[in-house]
């Protein structure tokens, strides 16, 4: 897909080791829309603590008896498989590291491209009970953003997963 000042976007929030469901569905909005496709992966377990005198930002751990303060990134694998889903949808793809909440952070990506839309999967498994306490990121961000949420979800009962293999 040949990218054009006008060409939208469509923000997608990804995880290490997360299947390609949600993202191949992102990536078919994306084909769709002819829209670039920008995959956000947010380090929870960090926080922006401000910004240097040289612009570069100040990240600080949750925890401060960890003293990793690098951004969590996706393996080259995962990269491999969301490449490979957008090459089959002719959909260009970018990658985007933030620290603190995952809504916060895909709003903030969202709101910086202008995007059409925000992707997210739910939530499966033991994940749904901390979800009941704190809240998942789809429900912060369709109770805080002004552009559509898509909530794909993981594995739905009755429903064959998408694979890379599926696309045209």
């Amino acid at each position: 897909m040949v990218e054009s000042d006008t060409a939208g976007v469509v923000v997608v929030g990804v995880q290490p080791g997360q299947g390609p469901d949600v993202v191949g569905i992102a990536a078919a909005v994306a084909e769709q829309f002819s829209a670039r496709l920008v995959c956000v992966v947010a380090d929870p377990a960090l926080l922006a603590a401000g910004v240097r005198a040289d612009g570069s930002e100040i990240i600080e751990p949750i925890d401060p008896d960890t003293a990793d303060s690098e951004p969590q990134q996706l393996p080259d694998e995962d990269m491999r498989v969301i490449r490979d889903l957008a090459a089959a949808r002719s959909v260009d793809v970018d990658f985007v590291s933030r620290v603190g909440d995952p809504s916060h952070a895909l709003a903030a990506v969202a709101e910086e491209r202008d995007a059409l839309m925000i992707v997210v999967g739910s939530q499966a498994g033991r994940r749904r009970m901390a979800e009941l306490l704190t809240g998942s990121v789809a429900a912060h961000l369709t109770q805080q953003q002004h552009r559509p949420v898509l909530v794909v979800p993981h594995h739905p009962v009755g429903v064959p997963m998408f694979r890379p293999s599926d696309a045209p």
